[in-house]
């Protein structure tokens, strides 16, 4: 019997209007981070949003109100974004801020570890939204996420996008930057995302094939697709899981809440005679 962490990552940016269950508010993302706990998930993502726009903003006092309010009945680890543009000091500044505060302290860092065409394609219309966005990590950048995540005393969450990204972490990794076990996260591309590996068996074979003998612990999610089909393949392959609203927001499909898909992943993680991993336990996995 394995134990398998479910991460949900509950918002991002998307809209209300793809999916009514996405969060605005710091007492509306506290209280998903809670429900979505409660039903399975032992790490949540979340970005912070304008309570009345839901306009993606990066406002410290935001952060900390979630985290206040979330860890009053949640043990979850949680993490949260950063922002696109602007320098890596300025992009990083908010993990700083809230680490000065045990009580906003996030659970892990991050970093995206290198540079993708962040575009959505809607397959009816054959068109291309955001055709201009390039999301721009030089290594540089990410040396910077990698270290700062080090001196505040966490381990980051590595962000993988294609395999170009696995590859920069290994470099780090053999540079003394990174520590084993790494935390990764294969972000497969969906219909909707038209960038890196597609969701499927050869997908993941071919990352771990690049982590032979790299102690890591690695998570699967699709963003622009659902994620959940592909739970039997993960968990088979030794990995965790990733669902929620930000990779997919089911507007087609029933609309969801990240309690539903968190329910749903453990259901199938227990179908397969495992069980989803409680905080404590995803902790001690992660030597978080």
């Amino acid at each position: 019997m394995a134990k398998v962490i479910i991460e949900a990552a509950i918002n991002g940016n998307a809209p209300r209007k793809l999916n009514p269950n996405i969060a605005y508010s710091p007492a509306e993302i506290a209280a998903d981070a809670i429900a979505t706990a409660r039903a399975g998930a032992a790490i949540i993502h979340f970005h912070v949003r304008d309570p009345e726009s839901g306009k993606w903003v990066h406002d410290v006092p935001y952060y900390a109100e979630v985290y206040r309010r979330a860890r009053a009945e949640s043990d979850a680890l949680l993490w949260p974004t950063f922002p696109l543009d602007g320098d890596a000091a300025a992009r990083f500044s908010h993990f700083v801020e809230l680490a000065k505060d045990p009580a906003t302290k996030p659970d892990l860092g991050a970093g995206d570890m290198g540079s993708v065409n962040l575009v959505a394609y809607d397959r009816e219309r054959r068109a291309i939204h955001n055709e201009e966005m390039v999301y721009r990590n030089s290594y540089a950048t990410i040396r910077y996420f990698l270290e700062k995540s080090r001196e505040l005393g966490l381990r980051p969450t590595l962000q993988i996008f294609d395999p170009s990204f696995l590859r920069a972490a290994l470099v780090f990794l053999e540079m003394g930057v990174l520590s084993e076990p790494l935390l990764l996260k294969f972000y497969l591309g969906g219909p909707e995302l038209p960038f890196g590996l597609p969701p499927a068996l050869k997908s993941l074979e071919a990352y771990l094939d690049m982590l032979k003998g790299v102690r890591a612990n690695w998570f699967a999610a699709t963003l622009g697709g659902d994620n959940l089909p592909l739970v039997p393949l993960i968990v088979s392959l030794g990995g965790h899981v990733r669902v929620g609203l930000e990779d997919f927001q089911y507007a087609r499909a029933g609309r969801p809440s990240n309690p539903e898909l968190a329910a749903r992943a453990a259901e199938i993680i227990r179908a397969m005679g495992h069980q989803a991993a409680t905080p404590a336990e995803a902790r001690a996995i992660l030597e978080a």
